[in-house]
């Protein structure tokens, strides 16, 4: 054997054996899908065909009439559906149940939890934003 068919023997071997590694370590490799971005609820809402309602301050509000409904809705809910007042300082209490519920600590409720992350339809969180901070999209 002369000296450049070694080299092209052990230049072809080693082309071939890093290819056969390459495609092993291909056809076995683990599929990790990248990290999915987390929805906020006020997402998973609006692809389940719900509009969260504007949380606009005042009467200029283009949702005002069904906050309203909301409102008066209130004074029926049950423990479970009752929501808090998102204090200032940061502190909550729970906004008691009554047909003449402040209308504008209904409206900060929502802002701040329709953009909280979903986790899953089951959550306390999650169906109190359905149920008070949402309406059928049109």
């Amino acid at each position: 054997m002369t000296k450049s068919t070694l080299i092209y023997t052990a230049a072809g071997a080693t082309a071939a054996s890093g290819a056969g590694v390459g495609g092993y370590m291909y056809a076995t490799r683990e599929t990790i899908s990248k990290e999915q971005k987390k929805k906020s609820i006020s997402e998973t809402l609006t692809e389940a065909g719900k509009k969260v309602l504007s949380t606009v301050a005042g009467s200029s509000n283009p949702d005002e009439e069904e906050w309203k409904k909301r409102q008066k809705a209130y004074g029926t809910a049950t423990n479970e559906e009752l929501i808090t007042d998102v204090g200032a300082s940061g502190g909550e209490s729970t906004l008691n149940k009554s047909e003449s519920v402040d209308i504008e600590k209904m409206k900060k409720w929502c802002q701040k939890y329709a953009d909280s992350e979903f986790t899953v339809a089951a959550d306390a969180t999650y169906r109190k934003v359905l149920k008070w901070c949402t309406r059928e999209a049109q």
